[in-house]
């Protein structure tokens, strides 16, 4: 019998066992909540480094998360770390990736005030978690951003968004909602005002903290399942760019205009638009980082999903232009993404 045989008898148990398949390997995530639940609540970080400044004292703090398979320290980062300073955060970076050089912790420590390289388990969410717990004074807290880094931006002043997310009107904002499965807000920016963080549940969840090595449990507890949770225990969370009013704004500005009557409208363009405004009728989600990038940018939303850039998952038309929309904010430098880019992409023009 051939080592092919051997290999397509075990193949199938090691998938339902140790794959991680999107949302749907219930084998895989009861395995790794098993592992998680043996390792405990501990801290995943390996190593901190002072920045610049201190924690002690700080009421308002923004935990950015970051990985790369070098452990660089990219320019859009630094860009990144610098807005929210001047948004009045207090910065941590946290680092997920496998190495972490010492010429790029160098790189980190004026921009931030402590630094963080942990290992990479529970993803960003664990980050997070490990991320809070290494504020020395938990109480003092008047809010917290936990932030990754899969955006390019800001490319507006954070502090206005900051005023408008306030606490008499959500207890955590977000920057997009989804309706994907259930609604919830998109997790790659979430504002935590005094009233979560003290929240019964809330510290109970940063004390019980496991942290579970599956993408797709992460996708379905705490992505798209975390809000719900939040609102359970009492929390109101809102979005400052809302899906529904960006759909409809879609829809409004495709019908009004008769852009789809334009012959000068290229075939895919024509295609995707069509498609877009089928599911808007149907009541079927999209995600709005992904579908209105360049209409949120010009109603001012202050980030770029990354990976529209460097995967663009449906197919957009035109997307070379991605510069342009960016530049016509005004405060953002597009060479930034660009370098970027051409550190990490592979077989793509972007």
């Amino acid at each position: 019998m051939s080592w092919r045989r051997y290999i397509r008898w075990i193949k199938w148990p090691w998938r339902w066992v140790f794959d991680q398949r999107e949302r749907k390997d219930y084998i895989a995530q009861a395995f790794s909540r098993g592992i998680a639940a043996i390792i405990g609540s501990k801290s995943m970080v390996r190593q901190t480094w002072a920045g610049n400044g201190t924690l002690d004292g700080a009421s308002d703090i923004a935990i950015l998360v970051t990985w790369d398979a070098k452990g660089r320290v990219h320019d859009f980062l630094i860009e990144h770390m610098r807005a929210l300073k001047a948004a009045g955060r207090t910065v941590i970076l946290v680092s997920n990736s496998p190495k972490f050089p010492d010429d790029q912790v160098e790189r980190a420590r004026p921009h931030c005030t402590l630094i963080a390289w942990r290992h990479n388990r529970g993803y960003d969410f664990g980050a997070y978690r490990d991320g809070i717990l290494l504020v020395p004074d938990y109480d003092a807290l008047n809010s917290v951003i936990f932030i990754n880094d899969s955006i390019y931006g800001p490319f507006q002043p954070l502090r206005p968004l900051m005023k408008k997310a306030n606490a008499a009107k959500a207890d955590v904002w977000g920057m997009t909602d989804s309706w994907d499965t259930r609604w919830h807000l998109q997790s790659y920016f979430l504002l935590f005002h005094k009233p979560a963080l003290q929240n019964a549940k809330v510290r109970e969840m940063w004390a019980r903290w496991n942290h579970v090595q599956s993408k797709s449990w992460v996708i379905n507890k705490l992505e798209i399942g975390l809000t719900g949770k939040l609102e359970t225990a009492g929390l109101a969370c809102a979005a400052l760019f809302p899906y529904r009013n960006a759909v409809t704004k879609f829809a409004d500005t495709v019908r009004g205009q008769e852009i789809l009557t334009d012959e000068n409208l290229a075939k895919p363009h024509r295609v995707l638009l069509e498609r877009m405004l089928e599911l808007a009728d149907a009541g079927a989600p999209m995600n709005p980082c992904h579908f209105f990038w360049d209409q949120l940018i010009a109603d001012g939303f202050p980030y770029l999903k990354r990976e529209v850039l460097t995967q663009n998952p449906i197919g957009m038309p035109r997307l070379y232009e991605w510069s342009d929309v960016v530049a016509e904010t005004g405060h953002y430098d597009p060479e930034i993404i660009v370098r970027h880019l051409r550190a990490i992409s592979k077989n793509r023009v972007v």
